[in-house]
């Protein structure tokens, strides 16, 4: 029986522009109409989490600590609370904003812009990457008491869940956290300064009348048909467009949106 999946990491935006990734979330569909979802939590990266920021995945039992949460044929609370229903009305123009053909509630959550307010959970492209990759962090863990962007590339590891050394040696599940909470803080006091001193710019730049705001990222209508002419060949998936637009997957679907309208 031929069958078809779509996986996303359910993500959290932290302090600072971090991304705690929380966990895998696949939708997998067969032939005749079965499916079935399953949520692999990262639990690295959960058991670093705490309220008010995160207060657990919508649907599944996270005191249960399981290495993966299995629904058969029912669509878990997660994913209902927040994608589109297929009795929906208007369901064809949120589709169509998103450059989709059918409803994949998976897939319409990793390229739809609306987020969900009930909390601060969403899906984000899923990365293939090598799992447990060896990441030493020695460097990264000196210099990050002066470093913002030191101390950036260890919780950045911390977020995605990767298995962290120093000098070598593993650093222990139980040890994980402390360096988390240390090297945020520090973190988050070297990014207000930053903000603060970027803000004080463009205020005392407008003032001047020198500050126009963000510019649209320029691109080449050919070399977006021609990228969008892969991705609708299915050479390219969505993450791969977008990289080779060097935007984000959410602008590159507004492009494509916007590139279809004008026929």
């Amino acid at each position: 029986m031929r069958e078809s999946t779509t996986t996303g990491m359910i993500s959290l935006d932290g302090p600072g522009g971090l991304v705690y990734e929380v966990g895998a979330i696949t939708y997998l569909v067969r032939e005749d109409e079965s499916f079935r979802y399953t949520f692999v939590p990262n639990w690295p990266v959960i058991d670093l989490l705490e309220p008010p920021l995160f207060q657990g995945v919508p649907g599944y039992d996270l005191s249960l600590r399981k290495t993966e949460y299995v629904r058969e044929n029912v669509t878990p609370t997660f994913v209902s609370e927040r994608a589109p229903s297929e009795s929906r009305e208007g369901l064809w123009q949120l589709l169509d904003a998103c450059g989709m053909e059918y409803l994949d509630k998976i897939e319409w959550l990793i390229r739809t812009d609306t987020r969900y307010i009930g909390d601060g959970l969403y899906v984000r492209p899923f990365e293939k990457r090598e799992v447990g990759a060896d990441v030493d962090v020695a460097d990264a863990i000196a210099g990050a008491a002066n470093s913002e962007q030191a101390a950036r590339a260890v919780l950045s590891a911390l977020c995605r869940g990767d298995a962290l050394f120093l000098n070598g040696e593993p650093i222990a599940d139980s040890e994980r956290k402390v360096l988390h909470d240390v090297l945020l803080s520090m973190y988050e006091k070297a990014y207000r300064a930053r903000e603060e001193k970027r803000i004080s710019g463009v205020r005392a730049a407008a003032e001047r009348g020198a500050y126009k705001g963000r510019k649209r990222k320029p691109m080449g209508e050919l070399v977006l048909r021609e990228v969008v002419s892969s991705y609708e060949a299915r050479e390219l998936d969505a993450e791969e467009a977008a990289a080779r637009l060097g935007v984000s997957v959410s602008t590159f679907f507004r492009r494509l949106k916007e590139l279809r309208l004008q026929g």
